[in-house]
């Protein structure tokens, strides 16, 4: 049985890098660069006392800067905003319930019609989950929403029977005994079911390809809960079972030919929904790195290495640079003059991380601080919490220091550059940034990746209290008060 899988597979391989050649019947350009892409948004059909802001919005799933916010102004009597993201990729921007496709360079204009929208989604409300899209559905999709200038058009969301709805129990407990191989199969005919029902809508050829890929990174997804299935509705608890079941998962798919995603480097598109790279995997597994979407994602990859480096103030030499695609060079060369750069005003200061493994830095940096409270923030420019904290902190600081108190902050590549700098420009204390896999190597007491995260020292270097969330400012007075 394993050497027939194994052939099946090998066979799969081949009969897929023959098919690298072939293009998809992609209309929607993607010119490799690194560029501005600005959203003119407008609300019309507004009311005389309507005072609309920026709608609320989320995006930058993948970002080779890391930068979570984008630059953004609105104009709440007009009616109009305006949002700049700084990209070198394709970047999928979601409002709330819709959403926009930025490519580098474009300047794209919305009119968002709210009344017309919120029609739109009461009747979608009604429309069964398991139906496909009706007529009805895209007209009112397309009276609420009317956007120029895109180098791709997103198609309209589309609602058709989805893979996966949550899971009940009685679906649960149907499969939980189901092997790998008989999981994927049921993702698999679940799978030609939905893409049957994507054939019988009216589409351009660019928008049922888009769609395509949408299907098939959700069959990735499916495939990938393989062992949720087992414990979810706590039809389990018994952990060898489910080590089991974990030492059985694979990407590794004889329905690899079948899919389209990686046979172009678009099917990055279709991948910016993925939140758990399941697209990059299933390349992986099996074997399709020669693919163009795979050569892509190595030449990404190794740029991301190098940010991260920059990011954590490390050296990078031109060697490295350069061999770099010249879209990421770009970005990369910005953010590394921007750490570079030196303010004569900054109330902290940016700190090299000590010597030594990842284990040593943190000892480290609270020996330096010998004699005084160390007060220690783990926290990220993303962070709401942690961003509130630093600032109302401020309000007892010159207190604290007065006491022999010293703040060190710590946040790791996942802060934005440029956001990380103000905050180091605007509070006092002595900042550090690392990377994310090598915070993960600090070993940080009663530390469990929630942040903001708080570390208190006494004056001998010996560690006191732990906190974890911001939880005020007078409560934090009082955990330090109790500190000689």
């Amino acid at each position: 049985m394993e050497k027939k899988l194994k052939i099946t597979i090998l066979l799969a391989f081949v009969a897929s890098t023959a098919m690298f050649s072939q293009s998809l019947s992609t209309s929607f350009p993607w010119k490799r660069k690194s560029a501005p892409a600005v959203i003119l948004g407008r609300y019309v059909d507004r009311d005389p006392d309507d005072k609309e802001q920026i709608p609320a919005f989320w995006g930058n799933e993948e970002s080779l800067k890391g930068s979570v916010f984008p630059e953004s102004t609105s104009d709440s009597v007009a009616g109009t905003f305006t949002i700049t993201w700084d990209i070198c990729y394709p970047l999928m921007h979601k409002f709330k319930g819709w959403s926009v496709m930025l490519f580098p360079g474009d300047t794209i204009r919305v009119d968002f019609n709210k009344r017309a929208f919120d029609k739109y989604l009461a009747y979608k409300k009604e429309t069964p989950q398991d139906s496909i899209t009706t007529p009805k559905l895209q007209e009112l999709w397309k009276k609420a929403i009317h956007i120029e200038g895109a180098s791709f058009m997103l198609p309209p969301p589309i609602q058709m029977k989805v893979m996966m709805q949550g899971y009940s129990r009685e679906y649960a407990t149907a499969h939980y005994h189901d092997t790998m191989d008989e999981w994927r199969e049921v993702c698999w005919k679940e799978f030609l079911d939905v893409v049957q029902q994507l054939d019988t809508l009216c589409l351009s050829p660019e928008e049922q390809e888009f769609q395509r890929m949408l299907i098939e990174q959700d069959y990735l997804r499916k495939v990938r809960s393989y062992v949720f299935t087992k414990e979810i509705w706590d039809l389990t608890t018994d952990e060898d079972s489910l080590a089991m079941f974990e030492k059985q998962f694979t990407f590794k798919d004889p329905h690899a030919p079948e899919l389209t995603y990686y046979r172009n480097t678009l099917g990055f598109l279709a991948c910016l929904k993925n939140d758990f790279d399941e697209g990059k995997r299933y390349i992986q597994a099996n074997g399709l790195e020669d693919s163009p979407l795979g050569h892509w994602f190595k030449e990404l990859d190794e740029a991301k290495a190098v940010m991260t480096r920059v990011k954590a103030n490390q050296p990078v030499t031109e060697n490295e640079l350069k061999v770099l695609s010249p879209e990421f060079q770009t970005q990369i060369r910005e953010v590394q003059a921007l750490m570079m750069k030196e303010t004569a005003d900054r109330k902290g200061k940016k700190r090299d991380l000590p010597d030594g493994a990842p284990h040593e830095w943190l000892p480290k940096i609270v020996a330096e601080h010998k004699g005084h409270i160390v007060f220690i923030d783990f926290w990220a420019t993303w962070c709401g919490p942690c961003c509130k904290g630093m600032k109302e902190m401020e309000s007892v600081k010159e207190e604290l220091v007065a006491r022999g108190v010293d703040f060190v902050y710590i946040t790791d590549t996942s802060s934005d550059s440029n956001e990380w700098l103000k905050y180091v420009a605007q509070h006092a204390g002595d900042h550090y940034i690392v990377s994310k896999d090598k915070k993960e190597e600090m070993q940080i007491p009663e530390y469990d990746n929630g942040i903001p995260h708080y570390l208190i020292y006494d004056r001998s270097g010996k560690l006191v209290k732990a906190v974890t969330g911001w939880i005020g400012v007078d409560a934090m007075m009082q955990e330090l008060e109790k500190v000689e």
